[in-house]
């Protein structure tokens, strides 16, 4: 029987009130993230081919398909719309949060006003998307490229660090979330009209701002480490998660960003999606 984890004493909103509700006490459990995020791990380095991405500068035969090129159209646009909402709507939380309560306490969100009344709903929706976002990586492989490291630890990761912070109910994980859904919207625009066979302009600035959000990320989580009264003990956990994976991350954007732009390699080396970032 799988175990159940319910919101602590802080959250009043019920979980029947928003779709997917029943499926928190088992998304919650902290064995669930930790379990799939795992396999997920072993599968695709199980799984990656073992020549090295730049001696396939073409999909392989079967990710030519009409059919197939939809599908990749089609998770793309899905995923560019569900950030648009989700960016829409956390930003109208916050504001919401700081017109009610004023700058600190709106900010911490000391009352949880803004997790009960939007944030506990948006942030599990957000963690939930991280394992739909699977399918990045899968798309990758389908076409018979290598899932990078980036590719992978990225994936792997952001499972987790959401979770943590869903679970903890730590406040950062409001700015994670607008900055990230706004960042995503564009990334997965970008990809939807690249799998049309339209070429967007921007695939530098769009590696550049993945940089960024990972650099306000971690501005963000010290901020409130160290802002008074800001988090208790048990939110400063899901921050300090958020530390470990942050930097790994920081450094393996700034890798790929150099050997890409700065270092004159092809971009064929490099699979179209080692970019993709949740």
């Amino acid at each position: 029987m799988l175990e159940r984890y319910f919101p602590p004493p802080e959250i009043t909103t019920s979980l029947d009130s928003f779709a997917l509700g029943w499926l928190y006490p088992y998304a919650m459990h902290w064995k669930t993230p930790v379990a799939i995020a795992t396999m997920y791990t072993i599968l695709i380095m199980k799984v990656n081919p073992q020549k090295p991405a730049a001696d396939r500068s073409e999909p392989l035969k079967r990710a030519q398909s009409p059919m197939f090129k939809r599908l990749v159209i089609l998770h793309n646009i899905i995923l560019a719309a569900y950030s648009l909402w989700t960016f829409v709507s956390m930003v109208l939380g916050l504001i919401s949060n700081l017109r009610q309560h004023g700058m600190y306490h709106g900010i911490c969100d000391t009352k949880f006003t803004m997790w009960n009344d939007s944030l506990f709903r948006l942030s599990f929706y957000f963690y939930l998307s991280k394992y739909y976002e699977f399918i990045d990586t899968l798309i990758i492989l389908y076409k018979g490229r290598k899932a990078s490291t980036l590719q992978m630890y990225h994936h792997a990761g952001a499972v987790i660090t959401m979770w943590a912070g869903c679970y903890y109910i730590a406040v950062p994980i409001a700015f994670f979330v607008i900055v990230n859904s706004a960042i995503h919207t564009w990334m997965y625009t970008f990809y939807a009209l690249t799998a049309s066979g339209i070429k967007p302009p921007g695939k530098r600035l769009l590696t550049s701002s993945q940089i960024f959000q990972f650099i306000f990320g971690i501005s963000c989580c010290l901020f409130y480490l160290f802002c008074p009264g800001c988090e208790n003990d048990r939110q400063k956990i899901a921050i300090y998660i958020n530390l470990a994976y942050l930097f790994p991350l920081l450094g393996l954007f700034t890798s790929f960003f150099i050997n890409t732009y700065l270092k004159g390699g092809s971009s064929r080396s490099i699979s179209k999606k080692a970019m993709k970032t949740e």
